[in-house]
């Protein structure tokens, strides 16, 4: 079970250049991916975006990219223009020390190195596909770290709701036991109604029929009975994994059903108490699942 929100993080060095690829994700109805990409990089937007298309289901998918050419590395050279300005300047100071203290000045090889920018890196020329190749490794070690994350979360995710369910289970088996309590609550209040309102008693038989087909419209067993299977079912769509948030949402609409239809038939304390925990949950699973793929 993924989540859809995660982190992930690579890089890949050849030559001199080094490629960064940062990849993070959040909620998203589809696959919606962003770029930020480097200079030259940018003229791998398409393999980019195939990439993660194959390899990620939905989500808001950012990636930035950074390439860096270490010139450390590079081959050095002097720069004659800058070498020659250079010396145009050491001898000008040269012959000022002479001149105000009559002795002459040598110029040596350290007064040349010294002189800043004399030293310049040959331009580096990289193959596309060199840069390319660098990408695409950076990116699946990205990758590769996204869905560890999104896989964390998601376990995180599903074993949260797994307590959830528990908490559900437990007080739809309150339910189960009190139901019997709330059809004879019903009854004695029905039968309470109908002495009040009647001037004349109805016929015994009658009256019991009524009062029957009343509180028959009050039974909440098929709902709790329902209700407990829709529970199963989320139960077993959870151990199976993979991508089943649709079919987990539907069975969240079926439970919220259920459980305000028990909560609008009855008004037993008790019961009621256990609905509004039973509703509790259920939205905050409905929130939860949001964040799954």
């Amino acid at each position: 079970m993924l989540s859809m929100t995660g982190f992930g993080n690579g890089e890949k060095q050849l030559g001199p250049i080094t490629v960064t690829v940062e990849l993070r994700s959040v909620n998203h109805r589809f696959l919606d991916v962003g770029l930020k990409l480097y200079g030259s990089l940018a003229t791998h937007e398409m393999e980019i975006r195939q990439f993660l298309k194959e390899n990620v289901s939905r989500g808001r998918v950012t990636v930035t990219t950074q390439l860096v050419v270490d010139k450390a590395s590079v081959d050095a050279s002097l720069d004659p223009e800058r070498l020659a300005q250079g010396i145009g300047l050491l001898k000008d100071a040269a012959q000022a020390v002479t001149d105000l203290n009559g002795e002459p000045q040598a110029i040596s090889l350290d007064h040349l190195l010294a002189i800043p920018d004399i030293l310049r890196p040959r331009e580096v020329e990289i193959p596309d596909e060199d840069i390319k190749t660098t990408l695409m490794a950076a990116l699946q070690d990205a990758h590769k770290g996204l869905m560890q994350t999104k896989k964390d979360e998601g376990d995180a995710l599903v074993l949260e709701m797994k307590q959830r369910l528990e908490t559900l289970s437990t007080n739809l088996a309150d339910v189960e036991k009190l139901a019997p309590l709330a059809g004879e609550q019903i009854k004695a209040k029905l039968e309470e109604r109908l002495a009040k309102i009647l001037d004349e008693p109805l016929d015994p038989q009658r009256q019991a029929q009524e009062i029957a087909l009343l509180a028959d419209k009050a039974n909440i067993n098929e709902e709790t009975e329902r209700l407990g299977i829709h529970i199963q079912h989320f139960h077993t769509a959870l151990d199976s994994g993979g991508q089943v948030a649709k079919r987990l949402n539907f069975l969240l609409q079926e439970m919220h059903r259920e459980v305000n239809t028990m909560g609008s038939k009855t008004n037993l304390m008790d019961i009621t108490q256990s609905v509004i925990t039973m509703k509790d949950e259920v939205e905050s699973m409905r929130e939860q699942i949001m964040n799954l793929e």
